[in-house]
């Protein structure tokens, strides 16, 4: 296992500096994988279970994200791992238990003060319901947004921000944008007219 500078160290390039020391504090705890994902689309991190006695735990994050939004998604696995640990594999993936330790984990960071106000404000609305992926949460998608210091490519555009019919590909297929049910939007996948839910803040390239 890595030393306590060390890891701080690895870290500090990724989370909000206020963080470290808790962070170093989770990762010490039980052996852990940590390791930097490329961007990918469809999730922002991942946990998978040691397998065998001796493995450790592995934990994913897309190295794309900013410092909030890569703190947020490390605490998202790490719930999943003190379900793992405290319930065993069977445990429903986010299910009470999940939510139960994601929501005791981000209080515990909310009170050092970390996060920006705007922030805080939309992880205590997203808290009220907890879904299985923050991406499912626009109002805290769009405010994470804005601490981004990556530039967006020109042709990389939310749903919502597209108008009417417009059309878009996202992994690899062509979609029509349709009308908003509810929260998200209806789009058809045009090989095969299938229709998909798309969030409004679902990142699509023009």
């Amino acid at each position: 296992m890595k030393k306590h500078y060390d890891l701080r160290t690895s870290l500090m390039p990724f989370i909000p500096e206020k963080s470290l020391d808790e962070v170093v504090v989770l990762l010490q705890k039980y052996p852990i994988h940590l390791g930097l994902m490329a961007p990918r689309s469809r999730v922002f991190g991942d946990y998978r279970a040691p397998q065998k006695t001796g493995e450790f735990h592995k934990i994913t994050v897309n190295g794309d994200l900013n410092n909030y939004a890569f703190l947020i998604t490390f605490l998202h696995e790490y719930a999943h791992l003190l379900v793992f640990v405290n319930h065993g594999p069977s445990a429903q993936a986010h299910g009470n238990e999940w939510k139960t330790y994601f929501r005791q984990l981000l209080q515990r960071f909310m009170l050092l003060e970390i996060f920006p106000e705007d922030i805080c404000f939309a992880l205590k609305n997203y808290m009220m319901k907890m879904p299985a992926s923050t991406a499912s949460n626009p109002q805290l998608m769009r405010v994470l947004e804005r601490y981004n210091t990556r530039k967006r490519p020109e042709n990389e555009m939310t749903v919502e921000q597209l108008p009417p019919k417009a059309r878009f590909k996202y992994n690899g297929d062509l979609f029509e944008k349709g009308e908003r049910l509810r929260k998200n939007f209806t789009c058809t996948r045009l090989s095969d007219g299938a229709i998909f839910r798309f969030s409004p803040v679902a990142k699509i390239t023009l």
